[in-house]
């Protein structure tokens, strides 16, 4: 049964991401996969996102905490630059940001996973 949650986080995180214009092969996406889901289990993780977040990620994809950084914020810049990150009021329902709001990478961390945890635990 585990498994088949594991699965569903991941199909809907990779759907957002691909909505909001985040494409596989930018680093930043593995990136944010990962850090979504560490927030996920572990919402003080958002709170400590250079602290905790980052190192923990670079350790596991074996760079550095500040690539991390750089990566995440290079995968939302592209999105915002495609004026895809507004899609993000679809997801979600809300009108979250316009199109001249740029979400900085915790923000995106933290909305993402609250969303998805809302959505597993119903």
């Amino acid at each position: 049964m585990e498994n088949n949650k594991e699965f569903n986080v991941d199909k809907k995180l990779v759907d957002i991401l691909l909505s909001v214009g985040i494409s596989a092969n930018l680093q930043g996406y593995q990136f944010l996969k990962e850090s979504i889901k560490l927030a996920m289990d572990n919402p003080r993780y958002i709170s400590s996102i250079t602290k905790i977040m980052y190192p923990t990620i670079a350790t596991k994809f074996k760079t550095t905490a500040c690539r991390v950084e750089r990566a995440i914020r290079h995968a939302l810049d592209v999105s915002f630059n495609k004026g895809k990150i507004i899609n993000l009021n679809e997801i979600f329902g809300l009108k979250i940001f316009d199109e001249y709001e740029k979400p900085t990478n915790s923000e995106f961390v933290a909305l993402v996973a609250d969303r998805l945890t809302l959505e597993m635990s119903a």
